[in-house]
Parts: C-alpha cells; sequence; structure tokens
C-alpha cells in the first residue's frame, strides 16, 4: 500500500469514527429520524469508497471484494444504528450493503489508467458528505452554545480553507494506487460489434 492509500483509510477511519463518537455521546437527544439518516449516510459512504478501494487492489476478483465491501459498510452501519433503533440499525446495515455492492462493482470495472483518480474522488465526495453530516448532527443537536464555546462547525469559511489545504497537501502524496496497464486491451475498452 502506498502512502497516499494509508492517509485514505487513515482519514475515513479518523471520520467515521467522529461521527460514531458523536452519536454514542448524544444517543438520548437524537430523534429517531436524525439517527436513521445518520446510520444510512455514514454505512452507505463508508461502503462505497471501501467498495472503490477494494475492488481496485483486489480487481479480478469481484466476488471478494464484494463480500469484504458490502461487510465493512454493513458493520458501520451497524454500529452507527445500534444507540439509536432498530429502524436506524435496518437503514444502516442496508445502506452499507448497497453501497459496498456499487463501490465493488465500479473499482473492478475501472480502467486501471483511472482507478487512483476514481479512489481520489470518492474519497473527496466522503470527506464532503461527512463534513456536511457532521454540520447537520450539530444543528440537529446544537441549537446553542454550550459553556460559551462556538460549534466546532461555525463558520463555513473556516472548513473551506481546512479542506482546501488538506486536499492540496493530499493531492502531493501522489498516487493511491500502482498503476498497470490492462494485459488486454480490447477488454477495457466498450467496442460495439463490427460488421464483416
Amino acid at each position: 500500500m502506498t502512502i497516499a492509500l494509508w492517509v485514505t483509510v487513515t482519514v475515513i477511519i479518523m471520520l467515521s469514527s467522529i461521527v460514531l463518537a458523536f452519536v454514542f455521546r448524544k444517543r438520548g437527544k437524537i430523534p429517531c429520524m436524525t439517527g436513521m439518516m445518520i446510520a444510512m449516510t455514514l454505512g452507505m459512504m463508508v461502503g462505497i469508497v471501501a467498495g472503490v478501494i477494494f475492488g481496485v487492489i483486489l480487481k479480478g476478483n469481484l466476488f471478494t471484494s464484494t463480500l469484504l465491501s458490502m461487510a465493512v459498510g454493513m458493520v458501520i452501519g451497524f454500529i452507527a444504528g445500534a444507540p439509536i433503533s432498530v429502524m436506524a440499525i435496518l437503514d444502516g446495515m442496508l445502506a452499507g450493503l448497497m453501497g459496498g455492492m456499487m463501490g465493488a462493482m465500479l473499482g473492478e470495472m475501472i480502467t486501471s489508467g483511472y482507478q487512483d483518480m476514481m479512489i481520489k474522488i470518492m474519497f473527496v465526495i466522503f470527506v464532503g458528505i461527512m463534513f456536511i453530516l457532521l454540520f447537520m448532527m450539530q444543528q440537529e443537536l446544537i441549537r446553542e452554545k454550550e459553556n460559551g464555546k462556538d460549534p466546532l462547525f461555525h463558520n463555513p469559511l473556516f472548513i473551506l480553507i481546512i479542506l482546501g489545504v488538506f486536499f492540496f497537501v493530499y493531492n502531493q502524496l501522489g498516487s493511491n494506487v500502482t498503476i498497470t496497464e490492462d494485459k488486454d486491451p480490447k477488454k477495457s475498452q466498450h467496442e460495439g460489434h463490427q460488421m464483416k
């Protein structure tokens, strides 16, 4: 695994842990509908990003990459929904299952020249969605300042600057995967039937 892939996986784990910690800490104040949204969003995003990564790393073994990514998405969805309700658990698990399947298929189907770019695109979407999710949870659960402190995501400009710097540094780390050319280029291209 490259340094960029380690950073990608570490940030995914960190952001998911922050969301899960928030859910467990505020579980008594989270309404069922909000909890279902949190579990669904987290399960789907972790499942789809894990699926793309597993699909790229295990290219040629769709069965294993699909099972692994579905398992990761379902476990995260279950953990996110567990403190809320059975409906939130089901919502999170099914979203994780669906995200894992879609991500694994996407990672498997993408040609080798675009694998790294696809992982980066999905990672940027994941980070953006997690920040929106954290902002939503903060808006739903913390209506006023606690102990005289501003909420973490009170100023969107501050968050945009941090994200911009992070993605600039992240892009400098290099490739997430070692790019190898497809052995049979005709397999990776979508060609129509030619008439003889």
